[in-house]
């Protein structure tokens, strides 16, 4: 399949939301990101069928990795696929249990700028394993910075305040995170967070490369 980078990135700006990292009301991290991952799998491969004059056929909903790798001609790679996505998911909730007290890794306490330090950073560090062919560590950091990027609209109160889109100054290393709440204002607890049902969804950024 073509587009571990244009996965990665594609991701960036793919529908990732708020939830809770265990079972119970709201969606958890692993869900929110192997939907984003499919969602935005199905997407580039039809946009490459239409741009060479291909047809293409949508998978049946609910998504699979298979399916998915079936409507992009690549049923041959299902197997590395769905390997490929429970990495991605897996390093996404390592983050919840290495990082638990790290306030920066989950936008917690109004980290919102530290927080969008590790997403920009970790976008570097996507882009040189890419270049690297070393989609090892490409998809580990990909983990990694999707959870913090879910947990930014998830933790701070970017909704709450009359938010409409998705903060694209997350991804953008020179840009500025955009307003935040005052001090005045009631931020949610990240516990209170994890309970309730999704808060928002990301639209994130793209680029090209392949499975």
């Amino acid at each position: 399949m073509y587009g571990l980078a244009v996965l990665c990135f594609l991701l960036l700006e793919s529908g990732v939301c708020g939830f809770g990292i265990l079972r119970g009301e709201s969606l958890t991290h692993q869900v929110i990101t192997e939907r984003a991952i499919l969602n935005i799998t199905v997407q580039v491969c039809r946009s490459l069928a239409l741009s060479e004059g291909r047809d293409f056929s949508f998978p049946p909903q609910p998504f699979t990795a298979s399916s998915v790798a079936a409507a992009c001609g690549a049923s041959k790679s299902s197997k590395s696929f769905i390997k490929t996505i429970q990495h991605i998911k897996t390093k996404n909730w390592q983050t919840d249990i290495r990082y638990a007290l790290s306030a920066r890794r989950h936008c917690d306490n109004e980290k919102l700028i530290e927080g969008k330090k590790i997403i920009t950073d970790g976008l570097s560090v996507i882009k040189a394993s890419n270049n690297q062919q070393n989609f090892v560590s490409a998809t580990s950091s990909l983990g990694r910075i999707l959870h913090t990027l879910q947990d930014f609209y998830s933790h701070s109160n970017w909704v709450e305040i009359g938010n409409k889109f998705p903060n694209s100054n997350l991804i953008r290393g020179n840009a500025h995170v955009g307003n935040i709440a005052g001090k005045d204002m009631k931020m949610y607890t990240r516990f209170k967070l994890k309970l309730e049902q999704p808060a928002a969804a990301v639209v994130v950024m793209t680029a090209g490369t392949t499975f």
